[in-house]
């Protein structure tokens, strides 16, 4: 995925795409960093690289919500553009059809607290699963249950 990553990168520099070069240079350092951190050198696997571009995405989407405060238009299509970029390198979502069907069959396993029920999503869905999302659904199921 790196080396996807800063292929892409070559590419966006070539044909001169400066809002996306910025954002993979932007995550190719965020994805340096994370591999000497601590003192610890590691390689950044795949699943490791989801959970940064996640990061940056939340990052922009905090942005976003600021610059709408603040009627920032500018500010405004910039975040917007930078997420679309990101998302483009995430796997895609799991549906929400899709999460409240595995969230009312873990129900009906007999789950009945959220740690639980949202590890088993986690590992059922990996970094497909939108933490936020899962989160509201079983809420939603377990306040309808009780």
């Amino acid at each position: 995925m790196k080396a996807k990553l800063q292929e892409d990168l070559k590419a966006a520099m070539k044909a001169g795409d400066k809002p996306r070069t910025m954002v993979l240079r932007g995550l190719l350092a965020e994805i340096s960093r994370y591999e000497v951190e601590k003192d610890v050198r590691r390689e950044a696997d795949e699943a490791a690289i989801i959970q940064l571009i996640k990061r940056e995405r939340a990052r922009r989407e905090e942005a976003l919500e600021f610059a709408r405060k603040g009627n920032r238009p500018d500010l405004i299509e910039q975040n917007e553009a930078e997420i679309k970029v990101l998302e483009s390198y995430l796997p895609a979502a799991v549906s929400p059809d899709e999460l409240r069907a595995a969230v009312q069959a873990e129900i009906a396993s007999g789950a009945s607290q959220m740690g639980p029920i949202m590890k088993a999503l986690r590992d059922k869905f990996g970094a497909r699963l939108d933490g936020k999302a899962a989160s509201e659904a079983v809420r939603q199921a377990l306040s309808k249950k009780s």
